[in-house]
């Protein structure tokens, strides 16, 4: 598995519209190639991280364009641009 981590800092008072773009938007990013989840943390009050696992780093490389695309929809609600991390799987607990 290939991750992308992303680390966004909100605006100050829009997260419930932050949150109600990307629920219009978790069709699409589901039907992002090899994707296999997807998660949204809220970190504090301002700060949000996704989560992303690709099934390879390729399939998370092709998507890049579409991602991009989407997350377009985001920008005006974020006070800087987002920090972006890639990485490999290199352990995983499960129950």
């Amino acid at each position: 598995m290939y991750y992308r981590v992303t680390h966004a800092t909100l605006q100050p008072g829009m997260y419930d519209q932050a949150m109600t773009t990307m629920e219009s938007l978790r069709e699409s990013i589901g039907k992002i190639d090899g994707l296999v989840s997807s998660r949204l943390i809220r970190i504090s009050e301002n700060e949000i991280m996704g989560i992303a696992a690709y099934q390879s780093k390729e399939q998370l490389d092709a998507s890049q364009a579409p991602f991009n695309e989407l997350m377009s929809n985001m920008i005006p609600y974020l006070a800087a641009p987002p920090s972006i991390y890639f990485g490999d799987q290199v352990m995983s607990v499960n129950d």
